[in-house]
């Protein structure tokens, strides 16, 4: 699933990712809004959208790009990497990702 391209406030990236719960075929998913800073997101909010991505256990690919993620984000990540046992490549472009963010992220 490629989105890239389009604005993603809060009522669409809740929207598309309560939607993605359904998905749990899905192996890849590519969200860019870093090109053109089309993300009107927070940290919290992303938070809060991405734990419905542990549905998706054999996702291979994941890119959240431009979505403005920290450390909340990077916490909820590192919640559902457990679960996506078949991830071999991840993006997270454009995002604030600091030495903090990694760390969680790699726990």
């Amino acid at each position: 699933l490629v989105v890239r391209g389009c604005y993603l406030g809060v009522p669409e990236a809740t929207f598309l990712f309560n939607n993605l719960r359904d998905m749990i075929s899905l192996e890849e998913l590519y969200v860019n809004c870093e090109e053109e800073d089309l993300a009107n997101l927070n940290d919290g909010v992303m938070a809060g959208c991405i734990p419905s991505l542990a549905a998706s256990k054999g996702m291979q690919k994941l890119k959240l790009n431009g979505l403005n993620l920290s450390i909340n984000s990077c916490a909820a990540l590192s919640g559902v990497f457990p679960r996506m046992s078949d991830l071999l490549e991840l993006s997270l472009a454009g995002n604030s990702i600091d030495d903090d963010c990694a760390r969680v992220l790699t726990q």
